[in-house]
């Protein structure tokens, strides 16, 4: 048994209560090794140095770095269950706040550092798709879907494609070419993307410079 089981052991046995303290610490140490080195470099053992904890501790809570990743991810994902002002311009506004709020621009360049893992890493990816992407596709379905109840989508708008437009292209902003992906370039994608898709008349976004975020 090495010194980390020893040490994980000890723990275990004296019944140690946890510290909500230290897994803060350790999840902002992760974001911060994540945004700053990336997931293929980030360690258990300079997370816990960084967050001022034995590696013990670190694998009391999280038995690999895949799972204290999607942990940490979590922390970040915006806080809407549900997408409903009762009209798809109130949802649409909402939509594209809370993908540019600054804990969403965080985890998108969260996101951006883990997506060369994903092939190697199959747990990675499942937890990747059934906690980030998959749910956030799924509100906006359900966004537009009651947009159609209400007769404002024609039946021959292709919900699903639709809902993934924006997710998936300001994912891609920050992926291929590094700039962010913030206000004026949601409504950008809006305006000129989703709408048409959604059968309705773009309209003008509300700033002059598409590159600049208004976060």
């Amino acid at each position: 048994m090495d010194t980390t089981e020893a040490a994980l052991g000890e723990e275990q046995r004296r019944g140690r209560p946890r510290d909500p303290s230290r897994d803060e610490a350790i999840i902002d140490a992760s974001i911060d090794a994540l945004v700053r080195d990336g997931y293929d470099r980030l360690s258990i053992e300079g997370v816990a140095t960084a967050a001022g904890v034995g590696k013990a501790t670190v694998y009391r809570r999280w038995s690999n770095k895949a799972e204290l990743v999607i942990d940490a991810m979590a922390t970040l994902k915006p806080a809407i269950d549900s997408i409903d002002t009762g009209s798809l311009d109130g949802d649409i506004e909402l939509m594209v706040a809370a993908s540019c709020s600054p804990s969403s621009q965080r985890l998108l360049q969260v996101m951006v550092s883990v997506c060369s893992a994903l092939p190697r890493e199959p747990e990675l990816l499942e937890a990747f798709r059934t906690r980030f992407t998959e749910p956030r596709i799924a509100r906006i379905t359900a966004m537009l879907e009651r947009a159609r109840s209400r007769g404002e989508l024609g039946p021959g708008v292709d919900v699903p494609m639709a809902a993934s437009l924006v997710p998936s292209l300001m994912l891609q902003r920050v992926l291929m070419t590094g700039q962010p992906a913030g206000r004026a370039y949601a409504e950008q994608v809006v305006s000129s993307v989703l709408l048409p898709v959604l059968g309705r008349p773009a309209r003008p976004i509300s700033t002059t410079n598409p590159e600049t975020p208004r976060d």
